[in-house]
């Protein structure tokens, strides 16, 4: 889509242009967009986010940004609707993630992630492939979560060397190096 594209809001396709949108939401939960002066649904912010249209939302009486809720709460909506794409398993583990002193490091890494991904739409990436290689991040995260308790076994109970961690820091960092020329193998493959 180009620099102007196209909602509809009430009945209305309203032009907007590539600026980020406003959007006021409101005590009463409902949602305005101050560009095109409409009240919106969440149904309009996903048909923005699948135009990859950029707005952020501010609570009306604070002006605080709001946007990442209001976001979680459409994918909850997603999810309640039947249309489920979330694991439970990986959602347990991504909440048990939450207060992490990596918890930055691993909202990078999903971000990374889905990048990666939405931007290879024609990849010949079967579901095995892609499977595998859940498994294998699975394993690197699962490792480093196991890491990151025994940081804070150290702390609380001086157990542990800090040799020994070093040791175990190299080990990760091998294996995501392994894993990432695994990567670069497969993608070099799939440009051939």
């Amino acid at each position: 889509m180009g620099p102007q594209a196209l909602i509809h809001a009430k009945g209305r396709h309203l032009s907007v242009s590539s600026a980020p949108v406003i959007i006021k939401k409101y005590a009463n939960r409902r949602l305005y967009d101050t560009e095109v002066s409409a009240y919106i649904t969440l149904e309009n912010l996903m048909e923005m986010v699948r135009q990859d249209r950029a707005f952020v939302i501010l609570d009306a009486r604070t002006g605080d940004d709001i946007t990442r809720g209001v976001l979680a709460q459409v994918m909850l909506e997603e999810e309640t609707r039947g249309r489920a794409m979330l694991p439970v398993a990986f959602l347990r583990q991504l909440i048990r993630c939450y207060g992490d002193r990596r918890q930055g490091e691993v909202s990078e890494y999903l971000e990374r992630m889905m990048v990666a991904f939405m931007n290879d739409p024609d990849s010949s990436v079967t579901s095995g492939e892609l499977d595998q290689l859940g498994q294998e991040n699975a394993v690197v995260v699962r490792q480093a979560m196991s890491l990151f308790t025994s940081l804070y076994a150290v702390e609380q109970m001086g157990d542990r060397t800090a040799e020994n961690l070093l040791h175990e820091i190299m080990d990760l960092r091998q294996q995501v190096a392994t894993l990432q020329a695994r990567l670069e193998k497969k993608e070099e493959s799939r440009s051939d």
